[in-house]
């Protein structure tokens, strides 16, 4: 099943913020006060997102986030893998325990061209285009 983790969800959020924003420096304060989230996490959140290259930060007073490059070059993709990890099809069976079905499972096949359909979406959707 696709789950999207707080991580994950809160990180899109920031970066629609940021998008709508172009050009503008977010602090994230406001942000997580709106969110109802605590300022530390979402810069843990923030901290992964400049890691991948996503985003960039301003130090000091007026300081905050702003998008390292337009939105309309950055993939949903590189946003899901900056927080969450590469996607992959997390069978019982590859984790070293025997899924009673796995030897007449119906989906074991069905499962990783399902998920090259949804990388390929992701990989072809902007940021700009969720705004």
């Amino acid at each position: 099943m696709f789950q999207i983790n707080a991580k994950t969800d809160y990180g899109l959020l920031i970066m629609l913020q940021l998008a709508k924003l172009p050009g503008e420096i977010m602090p994230l304060s406001p942000l997580a006060k709106h969110l109802r989230v605590s300022s530390p996490y979402l810069s843990q959140i923030a901290n992964s997102l400049q890691k991948a290259g996503l985003i960039k930060s301003r130090e000091g007073a007026g300081g905050g986030y702003y998008l390292a490059r337009p939105a309309q070059q950055i993939k949903v993709s590189e946003i899901l893998e900056a927080l969450s990890g590469e996607m992959k099809v997390r069978c019982t069976h590859s984790r070293n325990k025997t899924c009673p079905h796995f030897q007449q499972c119906g989906l074991k096949s069905a499962w990783p061209l399902l998920l090259n359909d949804i990388k390929s979406s992701l990989a072809k959707r902007s940021l700009a285009s969720l705004l």
